[in-house]
C-alpha cells in the first residue's frame, strides 16, 4: 500500500482541517515535494518539527 498517493493526503488534510489547521505555505511545499518523492520520510519530518518550533 502506498501511503503518498493523493487520496491519503486529501483524507490527512481533510482531518487537519478539521481539528483546526490553517494553511502554511512552507508546510505545504514540504508535503508536495515529499508526495512527489524528492525528500525522504526522514527529512519531511524534520522539516515538519522544525517549521512547528518555530510557530
Amino acid at each position: 500500500m502506498r501511503f503518498r498517493s493523493p487520496f491519503f493526503v486529501k483524507q490527512a488534510g481533510a482531518a487537519n482541517v478539521g481539528q483546526g489547521y490553517v494553511y502554511d505555505p512552507v508546510l505545504e511545499a514540504a508535503n508536495a515535494r515529499y508526495i512527489s518523492g524528492d525528500i525522504t520520510t526522514e527529512e519531511f519530518r524534520e522539516e515538519m518539527l522544525a517549521r512547528l518550533k518555530r510557530a
